[in-house]
């Protein structure tokens, strides 16, 4: 039930939410499907950020992150993708 409702809550509030870990927003196979990369790991090894995590690509500036984003997922804006993911944990958890 922890995992329910926590998928609730990042479907609700994506955004506001403090921490940017890849277990926080990102699965591996959300990557593997919504992006050109296989895992969190590699998608953030590319990002253009100093930082190698979700954290680092949020500290980008929005322009930056959001071309990243546009360029190697089928996102446009990591706000979308990010919402996108939240949406799929909810998904998710809801059918099993």
């Amino acid at each position: 039930m922890p995992r329910l409702s926590a998928a609730i809550e990042r479907a609700a509030t994506p955004e506001i939410r403090n921490s940017y870990d890849a277990d926080t927003f990102f699965s591996d196979s959300f990557v593997r499907r919504h992006t050109e990369f296989e895992s969190v790991d590699e998608f953030c090894r590319a990002g253009p950020c100093e930082r190698d995590s979700p954290g680092g690509i949020q500290r980008l500036s929005a322009e930056d992150r959001d071309e990243f984003v546009a360029a190697t997922t089928e996102f446009e804006t990591w706000s979308e993708m990010k919402e996108s993911a939240a949406v799929t944990d909810l998904v998710t958890l809801t059918n099993t």
